[in-house]
């Protein structure tokens, strides 16, 4: 394929991840890519896994509603628009693949008015709004859900492909759960729950966490905790681990980076429902309780929840009734069961796209 691809995105793991996803599809195969980020993602570890030649960032302004800063975001965003024309200029890209996130407005903007070809990667059920903007000028969009295409009129449905969310290489480990729950010195548990908030943490899911262990003891005396809570939570309920005996078995991170690894010891996860820490779960058949975030724009994580509930790969439970008293006897109630377990991992098997990132490329090289 003598192209050269950018991929561009951020704001979000949610939307980074993904595009890493890409771009190692595009390394495997000799396909020349490069990652267009804003200059705040270089916070997130992971994009270590992307070749430093290869990885560029940008000034790309995000929506503000006030008024008095309306006439400010103009003038950034339309100046990443012509530094995003310079870089692909530079770069000699012919394609552009938007991963969603205000990150890959002004780029998909630029390759607007270049003509290059625009393709659009959707996360979640309900389309985002750059997705939705661009829609008309992209050659694809590979969504993840098929009831994205609710929110399309039929000309637009026409150019959808459920592909799937791309998965990172390093999420899809084959270590041996014995091994994997050695790795976070959980050997000794029966059972692992894994609690994820997604790259910003969610203080109400640590909150949970927190008063589970502290109220429900023997309940968790042989059940290990793997605890990611963000980065600005952590100081917080490290302390807490540290100074209370009574909180057990307890692996607690800002994040995993190892996180295929924590998906191999897990038995269950408690998560919030962004669709790229739900196909990963998918595929590797790691039954969850999803928590959606009450204030996602256009409620996608509630709808993204209600997609994988309808197939059994996950219950999903309301944040206004995420509770310890209510919640703690539907957890036990789930780990103790088997048969529910091994019914959520078959569901996740028929949710999982483990060949998203390979059939997204295969189109574009199309």
């Amino acid at each position: 394929m003598n192209k050269s691809l950018l991929i561009t995105g951020g704001g979000t793991g949610g939307h980074l991840s993904p595009a890493i996803a890409l771009f190692e599809e595009c390394k495997s195969r000799g396909i020349d890519a490069y990652m267009l980020i804003g200059e705040k993602d270089r916070k997130f570890n992971y994009l270590r896994e992307v070749d430093s030649d290869k990885l560029i960032s940008y000034g790309a302004p995000s929506f503000s509603k006030n008024p008095f800063m309306i006439p400010f975001f103009i003038i950034r965003f339309f100046f990443s628009v012509f530094t995003a024309m310079r870089i692909m200029k530079r770069i000699g890209a012919d394609d552009v693949i938007g991963m969603g996130g205000y990150v890959s407005a002004p780029a998909l903007m630029a390759a607007k008015f270049t003509k290059r070809n625009i393709y659009l990667c959707e996360q979640n059920t309900v389309p985002g709004k750059v997705t939705v903007r661009f829609a008309k000028k992209a050659k694809y969009i590979f969504g993840t859900f098929d009831e994205s295409r609710d929110y399309f009129k039929p000309e637009i449905r026409a150019k959808i492909i459920t592909a799937g969310n791309p998965i990172r290489k390093k999420v899809l480990c084959d270590m041996d759960k014995n091994s994997a729950k050695k790795y976070f010195n959980l050997g000794h548990c029966s059972k692992i729950v894994l609690v994820i908030g997604g790259s910003q943490g969610a203080l109400q899911l640590n909150d949970l966490i927190m008063n589970l262990k502290l109220n429900y003891q023997s309940d968790f005396s042989d059940v290990g905790i793997i605890w990611c809570t963000g980065s600005l939570s952590y100081d917080k309920y490290s302390k807490i681990v540290k100074e209370n005996s009574k909180m057990g078995s307890v692996y607690i991170s800002p994040f995993v980076e190892d996180v295929g690894i924590a998906y191999r010891a897990a038995d269950i996860a408690i998560s919030r429902s962004g669709s790229g820490v739900m196909m990963e779960f998918a595929a590797m058949e790691l039954p969850s309780v999803l928590i959606p975030y009450p204030y996602a724009a256009a409620d996608h994580q509630n709808k993204n929840a209600d997609a994988f509930a309808a197939v059994g790969a996950a219950v999903k439970v309301q944040s206004s009734a995420a509770k310890a008293d209510s919640f703690a006897p539907m957890l036990f109630s789930l780990i103790s069961s088997e048969s529910r377990i091994n019914q959520m991992k078959n569901a996740c098997v028929k949710a999982a796209k483990l060949n998203a990132a390979a059939d997204i490329i295969d189109n574009i090289i199309r």
